[in-house]
């Protein structure tokens, strides 16, 4: 009797909180959602992206190569990220090493012009080589800016700001367009969504 009661409480606890939740969600009237995979479709349309370099350290002196590879953007909840692997390599003496390469990406809606705007923030690796015993280090490089989503998306706000509706008397009745954006980013995908309102104007 005792764990029957233990069940059913459970249960109901359950059920309640289930409730209270799907309750308080609301569904926006309108909503763009943006793919995880066309932002990366978009970075493999880049192509290779490499750099030759050389450098003059405490009369140390070399060549070095450095190529991106496997660049995507990963969205998760509340986060995206950009991410990548860098194979950097000496020419003399020949050296190779890969080294990973991370930076968050921001993702802001502007009401304004009504457009997403997707900006790959600092991306940097370390470039360093062990020569006779001694690291050299050359510096730092910064590939965000080859990685820039370089066109926006249009926002899921109205292109009128009110509309007018014909009435039978041969007068035009103004009703004001209102909206709420919500931007919201989730597993593999971005969100904008829009409340609308609807208000009579006298």
């Amino acid at each position: 009797m005792k764990i029957f009661k233990i069940l059913f409480i459970t249960t109901f606890i359950f059920i309640l909180l289930n409730t209270l939740t799907f309750g308080s969600y609301n569904e926006p009237d309108a909503r763009i959602t943006i793919s995880q995979d066309i932002l990366n479709k978009f970075l493999l349309a880049i192509g290779e992206v490499k750099s030759v370099s050389s450098f003059d350290i405490s009369g140390v002196k070399g060549e070095y190569t450095w190529i991106v590879k496997n660049p995507k953007i990963t969205l998760s909840q509340n986060r995206a990220r950009f991410q990548s692997e860098v194979s950097i390599s000496l020419k003399f003496p020949p050296i190779n090493y890969t080294t990973p390469a991370y930076g968050d990406v921001s993702i802001k809606y502007n009401p304004e012009d009504n457009k997403i705007y997707i900006k790959v923030e600092k991306v940097a690796f370390e470039v360093s080589f062990n020569i006779l015993g001694k690291k050299i280090f050359v510096g730092e490089v910064d590939i965000s800016k080859f990685y820039q989503i370089s066109f926006t998306f249009p926002g899921p706000k109205p292109f009128e700001a009110v509309s007018e509706v014909n009435m039978p008397d041969g007068s035009k009745r103004k009703i004001k367009i209102e909206s709420t954006p919500n931007l919201i980013i989730d597993e593999g995908k971005i969100i904008v969504g829009s409340s609308i309102n609807f208000i009579p104007l006298k």
